[in-house]
């Protein structure tokens, strides 16, 4: 969804369409969740109760989205942080994973070599904010693209074992793992110029 996307669509729902608050929430509810369960460190169940809390925000607090500070994504990541944070100080004693733990260092450090094409330092992997920018970028990408990833970068399959799985032929998954690689780039290097996205 593009930015005119956007602006169109919240217009709609500061009008209460119900249509509108269909696609909005079939948009942004898979990334959501994503975005809590491993960026945020929440259990499966926690992190779906906290993707509707945020949703149900959204509902009262859509006249005070401003498009001109980020996208309505970013938008919607800040909210169900703040929801993240109000759930976790009324269960002080529950046990919380650590943000980004869910993706291994050295599969973080084969990602990031898409980027930079350069080994990266090692305090530059331990730092709580890359950890989360790389999951987070993750979460954002199509499902295809984040399966192809974990495949290639977690698994360690072979192309033809990749193709295999997605019923496709080589070339067909290879041009699946460029086009992801492009994206998870793009994405990763997003969270730096994205306001709303930013840690608190």
């Amino acid at each position: 969804m593009d930015k005119a996307e956007e602006v169109a669509l919240v217009r709609k729902l500061v009008r209460m369409n119900e249509g509108a608050w269909e696609q909005f929430c079939r948009a942004y509810s898979r990334q959501l969740f994503g975005f809590v369960h491993l960026c945020l460190g929440c259990g499966r169940e926690q992190a779906e109760d906290i993707v509707q809390m945020a949703f149900l925000r959204c509902v009262r607090s859509m006249r005070t989205y401003d498009p001109s500070r980020g996208r309505l994504f970013g938008w919607l990541k800040a909210i169900a942080r703040n929801e993240a944070h109000t759930v976790r100080s009324h269960n002080p004693r529950q046990a919380w994973e650590s943000p980004g733990s869910a993706l291994p260092e050295d599969v973080m450090s084969r990602l990031l070599l898409k980027i930079d094409h350069k080994p990266l330092p090692e305090d530059v992997l331990d730092r709580k904010e890359t950890r989360i920018s790389v999951q987070d970028a993750l979460t954002e990408l199509p499902l295809r693209y984040q399966q192809a990833l974990m495949m290639k970068y977690v698994e360690g399959l072979k192309t033809a074992k990749i193709a295999a799985r997605q019923g496709t032929t080589e070339k067909a998954a290879e041009s699946v793992l460029s086009r992801a690689r492009d994206a998870f780039r793009r994405a990763f290097l997003r969270k730096v110029r994205e306001p709303f996205g930013g840690d608190s």
